[in-house]
């Protein structure tokens, strides 16, 4: 199948010019005459900020202690990278097949050099006309998903039997678990081993086992699974976030098992993280000073790495390298309140665990201020609780993190992170008995004016949830369920411009906090229903 690529648009990066101008060339000869070029992953992220692009030729090797997987991999995740764009790595390395068919962000294709621009124009013009048929698919997908949409395109292609049935089966599975229809993607993937072996079916069975809290069949599943393909790394991935709940020594080690299949900055950094909380310091400074140290550009960093790199070092001793870490957090990063307040809470730990009383009373009481003053991130905020634990202020340890808690009652990942906080400290048993009570009191307090709404008690159970939502403005929950208290009272008893007004503001808030949250676009369907023309709409 021919494709035209005279109406596609290009993005063409190599840091080398020669390269850049031979393959340019051959894009012209392809047909692709609308094509920009980029020297470096900055200058590819600047592009895609700015452009959308059918095709993106880039190569393997980009320089500045980055790779064009590295650069793959952040712009998925930076959700740059439509489905619909057709991404080709082009590399000298005959060893690339390996890390692209390990790496969890694989391109569509790779092509090895030298290749000639008719190669060049096959594989282009492969990749495109997969594209091209899944696109029904892939426009329902991105940062705006709509996944019903999505399976019902699923299901569409599937009936027509195209040569790309594997393909929407795996993108239907996905789908079904991300909706939390985990028994129909349980059957999916099991249908698919019966016709043939193939790792991401395995992977995503075991997915399914563990989302209906079957944790040991998955562990089991995923361990064989690595026994037949101990390349693929989403197995290592899914292994490690199961033990990682209940033996994180064991979680650690198959870390270090992926990480010698294909190195990366995201795996160094869990590493690090886990061989912290397993007191395997040496471990833990190797692996953050792997990630601090391996990318001179800065955008696959984050603060966690410094922040681990500073601890690592405090508990071996090495005080003053810890404090340069602490110091180095703000080369790649801009101001903003949650570098100041994560670099005074770790310089506060620092100083602590060095003896250093009235530096660490300084540092924390300039987290604290940060901390009071800024909305900032779970993390941040779990930083500066650890640092008042370490400087002796418990109670405000534990304030912090019981409004992190109320913020984020549904969100398990949080809570864990908040435990380990507790058990860093000493007071395992206290973090569980504080954590579970919150989440039970918001749980209770859903629930409570749910019930009065249903029985027509409109009026307290608005008053009830105005006065969470407005104190808890991460709480997407609590922000639905004001929302739709409102809206009902609209509904039974007539217009209020404040009530909707308000409303509006919730439905806002709620989608701040969790944009994939399943019953907002049940909340917003209703708003649209009762909201008079001039009134603010709420954007898909």
């Amino acid at each position: 199948m021919a494709i035209d690529l005279r109406d596609k648009s290009g993005l063409l990066i190599d840091d080398m010019p020669e390269m850049r101008s031979t393959v340019r060339i051959q894009l012209n000869d392809c047909g692709l005459m609308k094509c920009d070029m980029a020297r470096n992953i900055k200058e590819g992220m600047d592009r895609l900020t700015a452009n959308r692009y059918d095709i993106i030729v880039c190569d393997y090797n980009l320089g500045q202690g980055a790779d064009g997987q590295q650069f793959l991999e952040l712009v998925r995740r930076s959700h740059l990278l439509p489905q619909s764009t057709a991404f080709l790595m082009i590399t000298g390395e005959t060893g690339y097949e390996q890390v692209s068919t390990a790496a969890e962000f694989a391109p569509d294709d790779y092509l090895l050099k030298p290749f000639t621009s008719e190669t060049l124009r096959t594989r282009l013009e492969r990749i495109l006309e997969k594209k091209e048929t899944l696109k029904p698919v892939y426009k329902h997908l991105g940062e705006k998903s709509d996944r019903k949409a999505a399976l019902a395109a699923c299901d569409e292609l599937l009936s027509q039997k195209t040569r790309y049935t594997l393909d929407l089966l795996r993108l239907k599975g996905e789908l079904l678990l991300a909706s939390g229809r985990t028994d129909e993607a349980l059957a999916l993937y099991e249908g698919v081993l019966q016709q043939r072996a193939t790792p991401w079916a395995e992977v995503g069975k075991a997915r399914c086992l563990a989302a209906d809290g079957n944790h040991e069949q998955a562990k089991d599943h995923l361990k064989a699974a690595l026994a037949a393909y101990p390349n693929y790394l989403a197995a290592y991935d899914s292994l490690a976030g199961l033990l990682e709940k209940t033996d994180k020594a064991a979680a650690q080690e198959i870390v270090e098992q992926a990480l010698k299949v294909a190195p990366s900055t995201q795996r160094q950094r869990r590493l690090g993280g886990l061989a912290l909380e397993n007191k395997d310091f040496v471990r833990a400074e190797a692996a953050f000073r792997r990630t601090v140290e391996k990318d001179r550009t800065g955008f696959f960093k984050s603060h966690d790495d410094y922040a681990g790199l500073a601890k690592s070092c405090s508990e071996q001793g090495k005080t003053q390298e810890a404090l340069a870490a602490v110091k180095d957090m703000a080369v790649h990063f801009q101001r903003t309140p949650e570098l100041a307040a994560r670099q005074a809470a770790v310089e506060a730990q620092v100083h602590a665990k060095a003896g250093n009383t009235r530096e660490a009373m300084v540092a924390l009481e300039k987290a604290l201020a940060v901390h009071k003053e800024a909305d900032l991130d779970p993390t941040t905020a779990l930083e500066v609780a650890q640092a008042c634990f370490a400087g002796g202020q418990p109670d405000a340890a534990k304030r912090i993190i019981e409004t992190l808690a109320e913020d984020n009652h549904e969100n398990e990942q949080i809570l864990a992170q908040a435990q380990s906080v507790f058990a860093a400290a000493g007071l395992d048993d206290e973090g569980t008995l504080l954590l579970d009570a919150t989440k039970r009191r918001m749980i209770k307090l859903n629930n409570d004016a749910v019930a009065l709404a249903k029985a027509g008690e409109l009026d307290q159970a608005i008053a009830m949830l105005q006065e969470a939502a407005d104190r808890l403005h991460k709480n997407c929950q609590v922000s639905v369920n004001a929302a739709l208290a409102l809206l009902m009272h609209i509904q039974k008893n007539g217009m209020d411009t404040d009530k909707l007004g308000n409303a509006h503001r919730y439905i806002l808030q709620a989608r701040r906090a969790n944009p994939e949250h399943p019953r907002l676009p049940e909340v917003v369907a209703f708003y649209r229903r009762l909201a008079p023309p001039g009134t603010p709409i709420v954007e898909d």
